[in-house]
């Protein structure tokens, strides 16, 4: 690992921190142009970088781009710390300066993902690198108001027992072959990653109110300033809605939790739009675009649409 140079080449390796803790990691793209922003993947609660194998892929010959898994996943240590959104940054900015790799910074970010992000946004201005994150691309992205929506305990025990990923569909919506494909499966079907995925969702809600605390929305001028961000917007009621009715099918949930969540779904829509669309006052420079026909997981069934805007992002910066 010490002959690496994260700033050339592609290479994968497992590498200690300062704290003695490991983290898998993987550069690949073009050698790094000094002063050119480097893509930077945070993936959703419990979930892998094995999602973006084809976002990278597709970006691979033009943009270098960084994919490490954080604590738990994968080949990564477990986290010595609670995985909170906060230490979770802390732990990706120790990462950065293990492995040299300088800002600029290009975030990606999917679902809780995006509380990740900012914090880690929070904790490089807090260190007086304001300019080091020089655009993000949220991708159906939480927000501190995300807990208006989820989690929700009805929908935990309609959806109890059922194979999530094929219920709504994305087993066959995929991009990603079938080997990637697999991969991913093994990976979340794992004892250390379900025991990970526990952990991040049991201090999940205390997370995106300690986000909440920092009023990143209400900024002026603007958190990212006129950083380039761009905003896609699922639609997770499509995954929802399935998942929802599977679960009756089959006896799950109380009466009254099926009315409740049922109702839920009939003003999720709107609600969901309005809190995609908050995230654009993070900078002056945004961009909506609102991924028909595609789910929560638009990075597996529509990766095109996150390369677009990771393309938009880099070329207005």
């Amino acid at each position: 690992m010490a002959d690496i140079d994260w700033e050339r080449g592609e290479s994968s390796s497992v590498v200690p921190l300062q704290t003695g803790q490991r983290l898998f990691a993987s550069v690949y793209g073009p050698d790094r142009v000094p002063g050119t922003p480097i893509v930077i993947f945070i993936p959703g609660v419990a979930c892998s970088i094995t999602e973006w194998v084809v976002v990278r892929r597709f970006l691979q010959p033009t943009v270098r781009t960084l994919l490490y898994e954080r604590s738990g996943i994968g080949a990564s240590d477990e986290s010595p710390t609670p995985p909170t959104a906060s230490n979770i940054a802390i732990e990706l900015n120790n990462l950065l300066k293990t492995l040299g790799i300088a800002p600029p910074y290009v975030i990606v970010c999917h679902s809780y993902g995006g509380i990740i992000s900012r914090e880690f946004i929070d904790l490089r201005q807090r260190e007086n690198r304001v300019a080091d994150v020089a655009g993000v691309v949220f991708v159906d992205a939480n927000q501190e108001k995300s807990t208006i929506l989820w989690p929700d305990a009805n929908l935990d025990a309609i959806q109890q027992g059922l194979d999530w990923f094929t219920v709504i569909g994305l087993s066959r919506a995929r991009v990603l072959t079938d080997a990637e494909w697999q991969a991913v499966l093994d990976e979340r079907e794992s004892e250390k990653h379900q025991a990970t995925g526990k952990r991040e969702m049991e201090h999940y809600v205390n997370s995106v109110a300690e986000l909440g605390l920092k009023h990143q929305l209400d900024r002026d001028p603007p958190l990212l300033n006129s950083c380039p961000i761009s905003v896609l917007k699922g639609h997770p009621k499509m995954d929802l809605r399935k998942s929802f009715e599977a679960g009756v099918s089959i006896g799950n949930g109380t009466p009254e939790q099926r009315r409740q969540f049922s109702e839920k779904l009939v003003v999720y829509p709107a609600i969901h739009d309005k809190l995609q669309r908050e995230i654009l006052s993070l900078s002056r420079i945004h961009r909506f675009v609102d991924v028909e026909g595609h789910g929560h997981f638009i990075h597996i069934s529509a990766p095109e649409a996150v390369v677009a805007e990771v393309n938009w992002v880099l070329r207005s910066i």
